[in-house]
């Protein structure tokens, strides 16, 4: 055989085996990897309750495919992986083809700390080509937290040392009272409701408000609605005062009493912000309400509603709807206020009076007011296309844009030139010097409509 044929031969041989392997692979240290991240960064998560899964991208930018020994920094790390549909105990080997990715997925359960405030948790995964190492980091903060479970509670008095966690049904007995704290932060599971059969009192301040809300702290779940369920005041719960105090991401914010019922429960609300609820933010059956300086905004379903009798008297409230990508309204107006309730008519009187108050959305009617109720709107911005010189309106500016500064950012202030700027009643200011901020509300001629006065 000639040298000629010999290397025709071998070099048949060679492109068939290639055509075969389809790549070649190498470990050489020239061959780096990339990532989509250095750093993957969990919120803050509580002990006990595993957090969102984090993904990260592990791309081979070159030709040839490449072997990589991957391992966790720690035997007793918190954090858990999976790489490439393989659980990561310690450690293991995997290949990537040339210009190919894999995907690393991250989730931490942290244990309890023992420790008031939260404990910063961290880690890496290491990826190591034939002696060249890379490591991609995490970091996480894991919180304690007062866990409660299908509890049925007497007297207690809540503060703001530890955050509370509530799975299931948290229930205050009749007859008792739950007294909330400033600055106390309350944090519901999926699926778990707050029941008052006696009475509760949240008491935050302008600079430490109470919060309801989610247990899921990532950014993507703050405007999410639907993560827990209710706060319900039972027919046999009185005296409810709520004082700074935000309630967010649930099923229903506020579910005051219940159809077909007589005892009027009666609750006091200040200064309180519902928002980003999947069924309704305040839904009041046969109750007597009143609510100031309150900004309710973005329900799927109701956003205030007043059905069965009983009094909501509203003064100095900005209620709005439609302002959030997650919110898909089902065509109910912002406020409505009505004798019955899906087929149940009441014989209790139903009375309603809004003073200094702005209802705005982005239907043609905001504005719903059934038969055979007693009401009155005065000094109000309403989105209504009722006509405001029958009787119950007085001095009502109605289908002009209160020129919210901006309300896909939670900002429901008022902009300079807003039509609501000093179109309120003084004398109702007066029974309300300050605003949902603390800002005075006396100082120029006349007050402003809403939960806001504007401010230079």
């Amino acid at each position: 055989m000639s040298s000629r044929t010999v290397i025709l031969h071998w070099t048949v041989i060679a492109l068939i085996t290639a055509a075969c392997t389809g790549y070649e692979t190498s470990s050489a240290p020239a061959f780096r990897l990339r990532f989509s991240a250095d750093t993957l960064r969990f919120d803050t998560v509580f002990t006990t309750v595993g957090s969102i899964t984090h993904r990260l991208i592990v791309y081979n930018p070159n030709q040839q495919s490449v072997k990589i020994h991957v391992s966790k920094e720690g035997n007793h790390s918190p954090f858990r992986y999976n790489v490439d549909g393989i659980p990561l105990m310690n450690e293991c080997d995997v290949e990537i083809a040339g210009r190919d990715s894999m995907y690393v997925f991250a989730e931490v359960t942290v244990n309890p700390q023992n420790s008031d405030l939260p404990i910063r948790i961290l880690d890496s995964v290491r990826f190591e080509t034939d002696g060249y190492l890379q490591q991609v980091y995490l970091e996480a903060y894991g919180q304690d937290a007062v866990i409660l479970k299908n509890a049925a509670i007497g007297n207690e008095i809540w503060q703001s040392v530890k955050p509370y966690l509530i799975e299931g049904t948290l229930t205050v007995d009749t007859l008792q009272t739950l007294n909330i704290k400033e600055g106390t932060r309350i944090f519901l599971a999926p699926g778990a409701d707050i029941r008052i059969k006696g009475t509760l009192i949240a008491e935050g301040s302008v600079e430490h408000p109470i919060l309801f809300s989610g247990i899921r702290m990532e950014k993507t779940y703050r405007k999410l609605p639907g993560q827990w369920g209710s706060i319900l005041l039972t027919t046999a719960s009185r005296d409810n005062l709520l004082r700074h105090v935000e309630i967010r991401n649930g099923t229903n914010g506020l579910l005051i009493g219940r159809p077909g019922t007589h005892p009027l429960p009666s609750v006091a609300l200040d200064a309180v912000s519902i928002h980003d609820m999947s069924y309704s933010g305040l839904m009041c059956f046969s109750s007597d309400l009143y609510a100031s300086n309150c900004l309710i905004y973005n329900c799927n379903y109701y956003t205030v509603a007043v059905f069965c009798g009983g009094n909501g008297m509203f003064a100095h409230c900005t209620f709005a709807n439609n302002y959030s990508s997650y919110i898909k309204r089902k065509g109910i107006p912002v406020f409505s206020a009505h004798r019955d309730y899906q087929n149940q008519t009441s014989d209790v009187p139903l009375s309603i009076g809004c003073f200094n108050t702005i209802i705005e959305g982005n239907m043609y009617e905001e504005l719903s007011l059934g038969n055979g109720i007693s009401y009155r709107f005065d000094h109000c911005l309403l989105r209504t296309g009722a006509d405001t010189s029958l009787p119950g309106f007085e001095m009502v500016i109605s289908r002009l844009d209160p020129m919210f500064i901006a309300p896909e950012e939670d900002d429901f202030r008022l902009n300079a030139t807003s039509p609501a700027r000093d179109a309120g009643s003084r004398n109702q200011a007066e029974n309300l010097p300050l605003d949902m901020l603390g800002n005075g509300r006396l100082k120029d001629h006349a007050p402003d409509l809403g939960a806001f006065e504007w401010n230079d």
